[in-house]
């Protein structure tokens, strides 16, 4: 077999090892981020906080108009390289790269994931489409549906005094609106570079390239579908707490948004905790009405 034909056949056992890395990945930021496809360097989210509620139909539609703040979010580019010596390929000793190229696929996949979780911590300074912090005390909701009336200001957070509580998460992730974005603009990419006469890397250091590439983001969505709870112990009166919490909050106009808290997320520290309270048939002798009425996330990103 020729030069090139060697390089082709190469490449293309590189790139089913790639994909193989690639489709080896559970990722489960899909069950707190919409999947945004984008076609431009930056998207514009005006629709936010813009629920479709059904109403009796008195009168004209009430239109839902583009909200008056708006929150842009950036594609930005990742990669990966993996530099291959054209001596090892010369020398047929190639195969301890195919692993490198399946990890890069599987780093490709699970990218999504690394930039969706830890939203969540840094969702307390890091400002959403109203203008507060994800995160806050004091999310703007107006009297009437346009916008306009007394703002009565709705919370998403819960403090407590306990300095040594890791913070938890519960999140309503049964709806097609979600409280995060994935913005996908180019889908992961395998890449390769091995013409001397058209890279300098390859006519001065011999050595091939092979690459992944990806453009893509993640930012906030709705913060009525998120609660943080900080210095704050993980228990049944906590949780139900923050449960009935999420189950108040209303839309401009009054309309209650029916949040359904289904999915608790905490730091692999509170794991233990989290399943006594999802699983167990009683704590401390008494029947856990929590069994089974939240999904349980562990986050080594939070």
């Amino acid at each position: 077999m020729d030069k090139a034909a060697i390089l082709v056949a190469l490449t293309a056992a590189f790139r089913k090892e790639f994909q193989d890395g690639l489709d080896a990945v559970s990722t489960t930021y899909k069950q707190v981020a919409m999947t945004i496809p984008s076609t431009t360097a930056t998207n514009t989210y005006a629709w936010l906080g813009k629920f479709p509620k059904m109403r009796e139909w008195v009168g004209q539609r009430q239109i839902k108009k583009m909200g008056n703040q708006a929150m842009s979010l950036a594609n930005k580019k990742f990669e990966a390289t993996v530099g291959v010596e054209r001596t090892d390929i010369e020398d047929d000793q190639v195969g301890m790269y195919r692993p490198m190229m399946k990890a890069m696929g599987e780093s490709a996949a699970e990218l999504a994931d690394e930039l969706v979780w830890p939203l969540l911590p840094k969702g307390k300074s890091t400002v959403c489409y109203d203008g507060q912090y994800f995160f806050d005390t004091d999310h703007p909701v107006f009297a009437n549906a346009d916008g306009t009336g007394a703002n009565t200001p709705a919370s998403n957070i819960t403090t407590g005094t306990d300095n040594t509580a890791p913070t938890w998460y519960v999140i309503d992730d049964t709806k097609t609106l979600k409280p995060f974005i994935f913005q996908e603009r180019t889908a992961a990419e395998f890449e390769t570079k091995f013409d001397p006469s058209k890279s300098d890397k390859v006519f001065m250091e011999d050595i091939y390239l092979y690459g992944s590439r990806r453009r893509c983001n993640a930012g906030y969505g709705l913060w009525q579908l998120a609660h943080m709870a900080e210095k704050t112990a993980l228990n049944r009166a906590n949780l139900a707490k923050v449960v009935a919490r999420m189950q108040t909050i209303k839309s401009d106009g009054g309309y209650v948004l029916n949040v359904k808290p289904s999915l608790l997320v905490v730091p692999p520290e509170l794991e233990d905790a989290a399943r006594e309270l999802l699983e167990a048939d009683k704590i401390n002798g008494t029947t856990n009405t929590f069994k089974g009425r939240l999904k349980l996330h562990v986050s080594v990103h939070l």
